[in-house]
């Protein structure tokens, strides 16, 4: 693996997307990010963990987090001071970049990143899915539901990544063209994708 390596993957729901990248941090013995990204950008924003986490899977892009109290939704209110969804987008893309600067190589799981890091030199893209069948017996196996609850949070969350990467990059979410390589976990199983990885990025 070549230096300033930036590995950015991008998953369907269930299809082992963030098993895939902590294998990946195994082998490659850099740091992966995912949920992690989250108290950066709590931080940096300076809203809670909860606050950030219940906004990343808003499907309403166009109202406004936070208003100060006092103040009524025309009044005197300091803009900056208004955490819109569109700034809590641009603060979480601030963090990734400078982890990705700071780190050198790493792996980031979701959150845009295949589309905030595109031009950073070493920047490389993957997109895991799977069958419909094999991600909900992932799910159950996983998360303990039924396949009938898997059914429906496997649509719910699909929907929302992909709502929300289409929204803020205008690029869509899952197409082909838009990744390095595609792996179907359903054929390959997690071990042998991580691996498919691994030897493309050695090469």
């Amino acid at each position: 693996m070549r230096p300033n390596t930036l590995i950015c993957i991008s998953r369907e729901y269930g299809s082992g997307g963030h098993e895939i990248g902590k294998l990946l941090s195994e082998k490659l013995g850099i740091p992966m990010y995912d949920k992690e990204i989250i108290s950066h950008v709590a931080k940096e924003a300076n809203v809670s963990e909860k606050f950030v986490e219940e906004k990343e899977g808003a499907d309403n892009y166009s109202y406004i987090f936070g208003i100060p109290a006092g103040h009524g939704y025309m009044g005197d209110v300091d803009k900056n001071q208004i955490m819109t969804p569109k700034r809590l987008f641009e603060v979480q893309s601030r963090v990734i970049q400078k982890i990705a600067e700071k780190e050198g190589s790493c792996i980031f799981v979701g959150r845009c990143a295949d589309v905030i890091l595109q031009k950073y030199p070493g920047c490389h893209t993957f997109f895991i899915h799977s069958s419909t069948e094999e991600r909900v017996k992932r799910l159950v196996a996983t998360e303990g539901f039924t396949e009938k609850q898997a059914m429906k949070e496997m649509k719910k969350v699909d929907n929302e990544r992909s709502s929300y990467h289409n929204y803020y990059t205008k690029m869509k979410w899952g197409h082909p063209s838009n990744y390095e390589l595609i792996i179907n976990t359903g054929r390959t199983g997690l071990e042998r994708g991580a691996n498919v990885i691994v030897s493309y990025l050695e090469d």
